[in-house]
């Protein structure tokens, strides 16, 4: 029991040092941090499309 309780300590210490990095990148794209600019970008990009001319001919 008491190398159960080891196992498991050691596998949780390991899944925390590993997947560190993974959660400080991904927490502000799950917050969404950036949506702000993400819509503003967007918005120049729609508003910097040529203007199609239709004839009717």
């Amino acid at each position: 029991m008491l190398w159960l309780i080891g196992l498991v300590l050691l596998l949780q210490a390991s899944f925390h040092w590993l997947l560190e990095q993974v959660t400080v990148i991904t927490t502000p794209i799950f917050e969404l941090r950036g949506l702000g600019w993400v819509l503003l970008l967007f918005g120049a990009w729609l508003l910097a499309g040529k203007v199609k001319d239709q004839a009717d001919g």
